[in-house]
């Protein structure tokens, strides 16, 4: 069994993708220490659960053995215990042949008793004796072991199905990874191998989000206030608009998302929130949103039919062949009741015509005074309710009240008929009759049906897989044996087929169809709120124009007319009067969401694209108005510039936040543990070094993480293929992604630089760059002395080359160059903490204090973003942890190394590049 889980867990794709990662990992070297017993050991243990169950069959089908070999060793011939079985066998033949052999009271009580006595005698001569009772007791031991015996090898077999599957999914597996780290060496988890990285691939996907501590924050702020307007700020990429779509998604939410792109008027914004509100509430109340683009009759009543056809063809599939069945079966009794009750109800029916027919021309006459004044009355009460709602929908409901009370009836009726049917009475009362045959047959259906009860609590309590169903089964074959039995009886047979049960039955099928009916609903009038918000969706999205034509003339010798023509058409509605139209409809609508138990959540996202933090002040300023509408939350994604802003109302400094928001949410980047499990989700086989790496240079925003994961599998894909193998080691990718975010970082800022005044002097700092970005572009895969020589005196450009004099440098170009230097000092760090070898070992030793650790290379990344002076000292601290020599002015190159004048050509690096 072993060797098969190992064979099947050696084949399967997460064991083999680690074959051939590195020298020495081949499936032969992995089977043959698969077969020590320590990796053994190791397998057994991930599975002890199934284990402990596979020994304990095993164990209970050795006691079986057991017992049963000493019950055959301990049974003797024995008359007394011997004559036990064929008096009770006999007995058991005389009870069943009494039951179809029709004998009176007296006679099946006189069978019933010399059947008791004869299975009673030996049995009792058997106990009486010591000696025979042991032996009897021994022969039953051994047949109760011997019907148990086929049971317990069933449980063994299946502990052992258990137990090898377990093993095979769970045990071998991990077993063999560790087997393969441990053949692996050094680092094992510096390889990147193909796997289930499918969350990567789809980086906005509702399945792969992690809830992470801001989704929760806006829950609990959300429950704290009624209404209001929540500003939720961050950086960008740290999650802001999964945090809302997360908020919007909450179950009993009523939400409307607009998305506000850079070139967004306010006006845009209300029309746009607007006609979403409209379609959004339709489509809640299972309204169809109105297609303003017509179609042709033809092609809508095609689509209609299409649709009801679709939605009836189940239903014709059970329900023509049912009601042929039931028409054949009713058919002769309907007949004949309508043939006994026809004149009867056409008497009724024209006595009750006449009647009407002439208290109405009496009324219509004048010759019924009263009778007018109160039909004038009830007339005037009926337009009267019709005015209101609650009425009118009481008046609705009469005709289904009325047809319920109808079937109630004709279901009822037949059943309240039984006792006045004298057949029926009188079948009735045989059945109770004590003196009638059939006693014996009573009573042995109550045993059954006793017995069959306790079967099936049996199957439900025992914990016996194999008996649990046989119990069930055969509680289901006694109860079947019971109701033949019942059915047997005459007086039963006499009851179910009276000939009036046909009558019973079709009124009964007749009550059933008036319930059906009654539940039909009658199409309602439309909700007052739809029709406003169908409106609205016709104002707002189309143009409405109307022209009338008058003609006047006189026809003769000569025409004489005149022709009048005025037409009238829409404008859009201004601004003011689209706010107060949305404020007034958004508060119907949520007035309505609350009766329901649910909240309205209007979200304005992308609010932080609006250019600079003015922008998006003045454009918060405008929409104001359409803010602060009760039992509405307004969840707006600002950037942290307008967080700021807030939190510093109060003070001197006052602008559009201090009235327009009610409370305000940070969306931190994440930590370490978020990162982990936002990969572990996304790629489940993504390697814990990389995604140290990811964080490190995302510094804990969601998005840069996952498009920094993203890249690392496009790198492996790029450097697999070259090399033909599955593998890739953190020293290739990490080599890579870091030279190709410098690259694309000093690019940018080149650019920038670009812009500024220079001039012959100074001009030696934007050479230098171009220097350094050639040195990136050609750099020696295999020797990283002189790209870290180049890295290095960039990220000390704060102090003057050493080739000549330099003029001094504009403000602007001094900032940006300060910061091109930070950030390379940064990269530089992670190129000298992820490129070397023997990771692991060296991120154990610099973890024992907090600058060496993964989390902290983040914070440093994001202190970049706040001032360059403030995350030097930061990186010099992490590099001291990790040991890494800090920059100063005394180590710097003389000059940067000089690029190569085309990439290296030797065999190892063009595997490589």
């Amino acid at each position: 069994m072993y060797a098969r889980t190992v064979a099947a867990s050696l084949d399967s794709p997460r064991v083999r993708r680690h074959f051939d990662a590195r020298p020495g990992v081949t499936a032969d070297a992995v089977r043959a220490e698969m077969s020590s017993p320590s990796t053994v050991g190791r397998a057994l243990g991930q599975v002890r659960g199934s284990l402990v169950g596979y020994r304990r069959a095993v164990d209970g089908l050795a006691r079986t053995r057991t017992e049963r070999a000493r019950a055959r060793s301990t049974v003797g011939i024995d008359v007394r215990s011997v004559l036990v079985y064929p008096s009770v066998s006999a007995a058991v033949f005389i009870f069943i042949y009494t039951q179809s052999s029709g004998l009176s009271l007296w006679a099946e009580l006189a069978a019933f008793v010399g059947a008791g006595a004869l299975a009673c005698a030996p049995t009792f001569l058997a106990i009486s004796d010591s000696r025979s009772r042991q032996n009897l007791k021994n022969q039953l031991l051994l047949v109760g072991y011997t019907l148990s015996l086929p049971f317990d090898r069933f449980d063994v077999r299946r502990a052992a199905k258990s137990w090898e599957r377990d093993l095979r999914d769970y045990g071998t597996p991990r077993a063999a990874i560790q087997v393969i780290e441990q053949l692996m060496g050094a680092d094992p988890h510096s390889v990147l191998l193909p796997g289930d990285f499918a969350g990567l691939r789809s980086a906005t996907d509702a399945r792969w989000v992690v809830t992470g501590e801001a989704s929760r924050q806006l829950e609990r702020k959300l429950a704290a206030l009624e209404d209001g307007t929540i500003a939720v700020c961050g950086p960008r990429g740290v999650g802001k608009t999964t945090v809302l779509q997360a908020a919007a998604r909450s179950a009993d939410v009523f939400s409307v998302t607009v998305r506000v792109p850079a070139a967004y008027t306010p006006y845009d914004l209300v029309l746009a929130t607007f006609t979403k509100l409209c379609e959004r509430f339709m489509a809640r109340e299972d309204v169809e949103v109105p297609q303003l683009t017509r179609l042709s009759g033809f092609v809508r009543t095609r689509q209609h039919v299409r649709r009801v056809f679709r939605g009836i063809r189940r239903s014709l599939f059970f329900g023509i062949p049912a009601i042929a069945l039931i028409t054949l079966g009713t058919a002769k009794t309907v007949r004949t009741l309508w043939d006994r009750h026809r004149e009867g109800v056409q008497s009724w029916a024209g006595t009750t015509g006449r009647w009407i027919t002439e208290h109405t021309e009496d009324i219509w006459q004048g010759r019924s005074v009263g009778a007018g004044l109160a039909v004038t009355a009830a007339g005037l009460v009926f337009w009267r309710l019709g005015k209101s709602d609650r009425w009118r929908r009481r008046l609705l409901r009469w005709p289904g009240v009325t047809l319920r009370l109808a079937a109630a009836c004709l279901i009822l009726g037949p059943i309240v008929s039984l006792p006045f049917d004298a057949d029926v009475r009188r079948h009735f009362l045989d059945a109770l009759d004590l003196h009638a045959k059939g006693l014996g047959v009573t009573f042995l259906l109550l045993v059954m049906i006793f017995i069959s009860l306790g079967a099936y609590i049996l199957g439900e309590t025992t914990h016996r897989h194999v008996l649990a169903p046989l119990w069930k089964v055969a509680s289901a074959l006694l109860l079947a044996l019971a109701l033949w039995i019942f059915l047997r009886i005459a007086v039963i047979r006499g009851i179910l087929l009276d000939p009036d049960n046909s009558a019973r039955v079709a009124y009964a099928v007749a009550g059933m169809l008036l319930l059906k009916v009654s539940s039909l609903r009658v199409r309602s009038e439309e909700p007052e709120l739809v029709t406003k918000c169908r409106d609205h969706l016709i104002q707002l999205r189309t143009t409405q124009s109307t022209s009338a034509a008058l003609n006047v003339g006189a026809s003769g010798p000569a025409t004489i007319g005149s022709t009048h023509t005025s037409s009238l058409a829409s404008i859009p509605p201004n601004f003011p009067q689209l706010v107060e139209d949305l404020r007034a409809r958004l508060a119907d609508v949520a007035k309505h969401v609350k009766k329901q138990g649910g909240r309205t959540i209007i979200c304005i996202d992308e609010l932080d694209r609006l250019g600079s933090d003015k922008q998006a002040l003045a454009f918060l300023s405008e929409i104001k108005a359409i803010l602060g509408v009760p039992s509405v939350h307004y969840l707006i994604s600002v950037a942290e510039d307008v967080g700021a802003a807030f939190i510093r109302r109060g003070l001197p400094h006052r602008d559009a936040t201090d009235s327009s928001l009610d409370d305000i949410l940070h969306v931190q980047p994440g930590d370490l543990t978020q990162s982990l499990n936002i990969m572990d989700e996304r790629a489940r086989d993504f390697p814990k070094p990389y995604v140290f790496l990811a964080h490190a240079l995302s510094g804990g925003l969601p998005r840069d993480l996952i498009r920094y994961g993203r890249r690392m599998l496009e790198m492996h894909s790029e450097i697999a293929s070259g090399q033909q193998a599955s593998a890739v080691e953190l020293t290739e990718i990490s080599r890579r992604l870091i030279v190709e975010e410098l690259s694309d970082t000093l690019g940018g800022f080149r650019t920038l630089l670009a812009k500024q005044q220079w001039t012959h002097q100074n001009a030696t700092w934007l050479s230098g760059y171009r220097v350094v970005m050639d040195q990136l572009r050609t750099a020696c895969p295999h020797s990283t002395t002189e790209l870290v020589a180049s890295l290095e005196y960039v990220a000390a450009s704060g102090v003057a080359p050493a080739t000549g004099p330099v003029a001094s440098l504009p403000e602007a170009a001094q900032q940006l160059i300060t910061e091109a230097s930070a950030y390379t000092y940064y990269v530089l760090t992670l190129f000298q903490i992820f490129h070397p070898e023997d990771f692991e070992d060296r991120r154990t030793r610099a973890s024992t204090t907090p600058a060496g650790r993964p989390q902290f290379l983040a914070e440093a990344r994001l202190e970049l973003a706040v001032s360059p002076h403030t995350a030097r000292p930061m990186i010099d601290s992490a590099r001291a942890a990790w040991h890494l020599r800090p920059l100063t002015s005394t180590l710097l190159p003389a000059v940067i190394p000089a690029p190569r004048p085309q990439p290296c050509t030797s065999a190892s690096c063009r595997r490589l590049v």
